[in-house]
């Protein structure tokens, strides 16, 4: 429209001064719209897979906003959440990229459907890997192609391959009752799905999710020795990110419990808790709200059966 613009102002050889300011007002409205679809569309360009190295033989696999990782070793590869079907078929044609050498484990992170659906496409070759929790409720789940458990273990289990050391350990009930966290020591990285997000709000109204246990296993995470903590979803943080998501959930607790305490309904405590020492944090805005709902609920539930 700008250029049809200009060449009818070169035909006509003169414009009225009001005519080159409406001009120039439509050209500046455009200018913007245009800035703003480049700018969506380069949100839109990002890939929809993308494996990003972490160093020593050890990669993040991105599909969309779930994340694993996968571990290279000289005599095979260890995967962590398939994530999908569509996400699996992708990822083991590219592995072979980082490796010659096939999948010898696959770890399922807890029992959740959108991580680790896809198992089978590695069931040629791996084990599949679990906390005990997790088989009954994997059997038990919409997606019957999802490989049961191979290996299970109750509160800690080593994975030795290829020189490569991983732990998984087991910290108690959390965002699930069954989730591991994979630990590897001499990278000192710890990958943990959906209980740790960082710098993040948790996630809606925490349906699944068990609130004091959450606090008390993010206090075990604490314990141990890592830099790097990995998430299933988001940014990269580090040990410091255990702590100050703890501490969320600690504040909101205490805030929705003060509620509770002074006869509240829910809309009432949802309209008088704000925390705004979190509102930078990534889903304040439309996920906090719900935070409180699913506190406001455990917490009722919690007095209840007293």
């Amino acid at each position: 429209m700008i250029i049809q613009g200009r060449k009818a102002a070169n035909h006509h050889g003169a414009v009225s001064a009001q005519g080159g300011l409406k001009r120039m007002l439509v050209s500046l409205l455009l200018a913007g719209l245009l800035g703003q679809s480049v700018a969506v569309f380069g949100q839109e360009s990002r890939p929809e897979n993308e494996i990003t190295s972490l160093g020593e033989g050890v990669y993040l696999f991105r599909h969309q906003f779930h994340q694993a990782i996968f571990i290279t070793t000289p005599k095979g590869v260890i995967v962590t959440d398939p994530i999908s079907a569509e996400a699996a078929t992708w990822l083991k044609k590219e592995i072979k990229r980082y490796s010659d050498q096939p999948v010898r484990y696959v770890v399922y992170s807890h029992h959740h459907d959108d991580h680790i659906t896809g198992g089978s496409l590695f069931a040629d070759t791996a084990l599949f890997v679990s906390q005990a929790g997790a088989r009954a409720k994997i059997r038990d789940a919409a997606d019957p192609l999802t490989p049961l458990p191979d290996l299970t273990f109750t509160d800690r289990m080593s994975i030795d391959l290829g020189g490569r050391h991983a732990e998984l350990i087991y910290v108690g009930k959390n965002h699930s009752d069954n989730s591991l966290v994979v630990l590897l020591p001499e990278q000192r990285l710890l990958f943990a799905v959906d209980f740790i997000p960082v710098e993040t709000v948790a996630y809606r109204t925490m349906k699944s999710d068990y609130p004091d246990d959450w606090i008390e296993s993010l206090k075990r995470v604490e314990q141990l020795d890592f830099d790097r903590l990995v998430p299933g979803h988001g940014k990269i943080g580090n040990k410091e990110h255990v702590r100050m998501f703890r501490g969320y959930l600690e504040d909101l607790r205490a805030a929705v419990q003060e509620q509770l305490q002074k006869g509240a309904s829910l809309e009432e405590t949802k309209k008088a808790v704000q925390l705004p020492k979190y509102e930078r944090w990534q889903r304040y805005g439309d996920w906090f709200p719900e935070n409180v709902e699913g506190m406001y609920r455990y917490l009722t539930q919690r007095r209840e059966t007293k």
